[in-house]
């Protein structure tokens, strides 16, 4: 049997942290690691004391219209957060993801330092996020098990 590489055992990971989600649409994870370590996980869902959309049953982010009050906070986001709160730096670090990249996550991956990002295409849609992470200089492997 051959031993899972550090990418496939890191993109298992992402799957059953995205398990995690309270967001009835979308179930994203992620992890950051470095030097092979798992520095942090999150995943997507609205703010913690909040009413989940899973409990209540109606999305939080379509009820709310407008996107500037949306209160989802995307699995990277909560991944990078964690690692804030912890005072935990991810400079160099790589994260792992089991969907797209969206902007507004690309640039905070790219503000925070993360060096490398791994994630699995959710769709064939154009994508603004990794266009921003290449053009910064940073590794971008979109993951095909």
């Amino acid at each position: 049997m051959k031993r899972p590489s550090f990418d496939e055992t890191y993109m298992d990971i992402v799957d059953i942290i995205a398990r995690r989600s309270t967001c009835n649409r979308k179930k994203v994870g992620a992890v950051i690691t470095m030097d092979r370590r798992i520095l942090s996980h999150g995943y997507n869902g609205v703010l913690s004391g909040m009413p989940h959309c899973c409990d209540t049953g109606e999305c939080l982010k379509e009820k709310m219209g407008d996107e500037d009050y949306k209160i989802c906070v995307h699995a990277e986001q909560n991944a990078i957060c964690q690692c804030a709160k912890r005072g935990l730096s991810v400079d160099g670090a790589t994260i792992y993801v089991n969907a797209n990249i969206c902007l507004t996550c690309a640039k905070l991956i790219a503000a925070s330092g993360i060096k490398r990002v791994v994630f699995r295409r959710d769709s064939e849609t154009k994508n603004d996020g990794v266009r921003l992470l290449s053009s910064r200089g940073i590794e971008v492997e979109d993951w095909k098990a």
